[in-house]
């Protein structure tokens, strides 16, 4: 189990900021508000498409923290995840 701070180093390393952080602003977007997560999510991966064209690590490290957003608000809203029945 992580420490709260391990947990925060973490996150950055994973999505570039706090998840509360990314949450929060997801949530309070235009985007979210009008269409849902599922527009939030699309533009996350559309990011990471476009950043992986100029080929540096340090675009291919943005669209990998794009993936992994786009990853946990897939978790975190619950879309196309179903809980398993024992």
């Amino acid at each position: 189990m992580r420490t709260a701070s391990e947990q925060t180093l973490w996150e950055i390393q994973a999505y570039g900021a706090k998840k509360s952080e990314i949450l929060e602003s997801v949530q309070d977007s235009i985007s979210f508000q009008l269409s849902g997560p599922g527009m939030v999510i699309s533009s996350y991966l559309s990011d990471a498409q476009e950043v992986m064209q100029s080929g540096s690590e340090r675009a291919l490290n943005d669209a990998r923290q794009y993936i992994n957003i786009a990853k946990m608000l897939m978790m975190e809203f619950e879309l196309g995840f179903k809980e398993r029945l024992l």
